[in-house]
């Protein structure tokens, strides 16, 4: 006998005494209310007003430079001191600028001037 018989026993139980029809209904009420409330969350970022199938947020993550064709990942080294301050000052510039942006600008001016 093991020591789990009880808690199946009283589930089958339960599971008897409820009508088969109210577990049918059950299911279909969660889908309603779901489907209320994401519909309610998108009217409430919207204000009411419909999304376009192009404004619809997209699930999953946003496309990020690792996946762009254009972009390529490196290796540098450099030093703690150095990369601390500048994501610090980065920071406090407040524009949300990403270190590999600030990167990409400073090589581009200096093959510029080269």
């Amino acid at each position: 006998m093991s020591k789990f018989d009880k808690v199946f026993e009283a589930r089958d139980a339960a599971d008897k005494e409820k009508p088969a029809s109210s577990s049918k209904n059950a299911g279909s009420k969660k889908k309603t209310v779901k489907a209320a409330k994401s519909t309610a969350v998108e009217d409430h970022k919207t204000n009411g007003e419909q999304l376009s199938p192009k404004e619809k947020k997209q699930r999953g993550r946003p496309k990020a430079k690792r996946s762009d064709p254009d972009f390529i990942g490196f290796t540098t080294y450099i030093r703690k001191n150095t990369h601390l301050s500048v994501k610090i000052a980065l920071l406090q510039e407040g524009k949300g600028r990403e270190l590999s942006e600030l990167v990409e600008e400073l090589l581009s001016k200096w093959m510029k001037n080269r």
